[in-house]
């Protein structure tokens, strides 16, 4: 039976890693033997210190779940941001009157807690999102 390049190059990231066993090890030397490309690969790969893992396609359904999650985070971000800095300027708004500076919720302090406490619920969720987008899985 012909053993095809596919395969051994399946069998590489064990081979490199000193981790296939004595059968795999010798068919992967004498396809190497009657391969030079792959070989000259191999031995560079070697030189190198390669320890990477053999890289391995996406599913669709997969690459589209982490596009819509990513979207979906996007979004959450833009959004948290928007209302934390609204509702961070609608507390430290004021205005100028004739005694002075007059914060706008000084007259209903319960309005201006509660703003306060929007505002900080607010940045936490947006940091919370930059967290989860910012993390690797």
């Amino acid at each position: 039976m012909k053993i095809s390049r596919d395969v051994i190059i399946d069998l590489l990231p064990l081979y490199l890693a000193d981790e296939a066993s004595v059968d795999s090890r010798q068919l992967v030397e004498q396809f190497l033997a009657e391969d030079p490309s792959l070989a000259k690969l191999v031995e560079r790969a070697k030189a190198d210190q390669w320890n990477a893992e053999a890289p391995v396609a996406l599913q669709k359904e997969v690459e589209m779940k982490s596009f819509e999650k990513t979207k979906s985070l996007l979004f959450q971000q833009k959004l948290f941001l928007a209302l934390a800095v609204a509702t961070t300027l609608f507390f430290i708004a004021f205005r100028f009157d004739e005694s002075g500076v007059v914060w706008l919720w000084a007259n209903a302090p319960t309005f201006g807690k509660a703003v306060f406490f929007a505002a900080a619920l607010f940045w936490i969720a947006f940091g919370n999102v930059n967290w989860r987008l910012n993390r690797t899985e």
